[in-house]
């Protein structure tokens, strides 16, 4: 049994090698006789889906992969991006369930959001059947107030939600992923249960921003990227970073991360990655994987990872799907416990 500091960093954990165990993100059809095949690919125009807002992190990367497969003529087709928002991205991926046995077909979507999505609005369908492509990238996210705010420091502001849980109101991603989910264990960490955080979800970080600069939100929850801008021009203060990649400082934003201030429980990361519709050979998500993988070791990618602040997750094909299956059944469990599902 692992103890409770352990279980609830693992739930949110970027996990990336030594997983083991089936995949629950469906493994491609085994029609094709093994690996052995070529498959020709792209043999016409990729559509990207994000599940979420313009402006959001899942549009982010989708975006993000647009350019580089293209301007670094990783391939010489057309890419196009379109969004589909809502009930943590289980509306988009109910939508992209459809196109089965299509390799021009993609999804973005991450570990804690789509799987916590899944769970709180008990989506009818779910990830086990998609063909993992690759998980590309972590994120680190900040706690953010309004310039006005009276909080200069997360100290002060969990120290009036201790008194007054309701009196303090986070917005950040949908219900029940990796934004809900930390403001709950900061909660939990001052003895505050789950059900008295009052939380607002939104489709992205753009939705956030209007919470908190409207005043309709105490404090948000986003990634740097999302938030850099307003961040930058002084229209939000950052309270604390979810935390620091490798302890590495991130540029522009000085700011101690959940571990230094000795919440480290309540840091929550997740995986941003790619998925692709159910029904592909073997052969034909080797080519999408191929495809994918030379597109992360493109210039065009690196750009893209230091413009977003992001982190390189490379974890390519079924491994993918490993670490989704180990992550579906640790965050039910703290969603459980949370008090977030039944």
């Amino acid at each position: 049994m692992k103890s409770t500091s352990t279980y609830y960093r693992t739930a949110a954990a970027l996990v990336t090698a030594g997983l083991v165990g089936g995949c629950a993100v469906g493994a491609a059809d085994e029609g094709d006789g093994g690996g052995d095949k070529t498959v020709a690919y792209p043999t016409e125009g990729i559509s990207v889906l994000a599940p979420g807002s313009p402006g959001g992190g899942w549009d982010t990367r989708a975006r993000g992969m647009s350019q580089a497969l293209t301007k670094c003529d990783v391939i010489d087709q057309k890419v196009t991006v379109t969004n589909k928002p809502g009930a943590g991205g289980t509306i988009g991926l109910a939508e992209f369930i459809e196109h089965k046995g299509d390799m021009h077909q993609f999804m973005v979507m991450d570990t804690v959001t789509m799987l916590g999505g899944i769970a709180v609005n008990k989506s009818p369908v779910d990830m086990k059947s998609l063909t993992p492509v690759a998980g590309l990238t972590s994120s680190p996210s900040v706690l953010v107030v309004p310039k006005k705010s009276p909080y200069d420091d997360l100290k002060s502001l969990l120290a009036d939600l201790q008194k007054k849980p309701k009196s303090i109101k986070w917005t950040g991603g949908s219900l029940g992923g990796a934004d809900h989910i930390q403001a709950a264990l900061l909660g939990k960490s001052k003895g505050v249960s789950p059900d008295r955080i009052n939380y607002v979800p939104t489709g992205g970080g753009g939705e956030t921003v209007s919470q908190l600069l409207s005043g309709a939100a105490t404090v948000g929850m986003a990634t740097v990227t999302e938030l850099r801008g307003q961040i930058e021009a002084g229209e939000l203060k950052v309270l604390a970073l979810a935390e620091k990649p490798e302890g590495q400082e991130i540029e522009g934003i000085d700011a101690p991360s959940l571990a230094e201030l000795g919440l480290e429980e309540a840091a929550v990361s997740s995986v941003g990655g790619v998925l692709a519709p159910s029904g592909l050979s073997d052969a034909s998500q080797q080519a999408v994987v191929d495809t994918v993988r030379k597109m992360r070791d493109s210039s065009c990618w690196k750009d893209v990872l230091k413009r977003n602040d992001w982190t390189d997750a490379w974890t390519p094909g079924d491994e993918f799907g490993d670490l989704i299956g180990k992550q579906e059944g640790q965050i039910n469990d703290v969603l459980k416990e949370l008090g977030l599902v039944k």
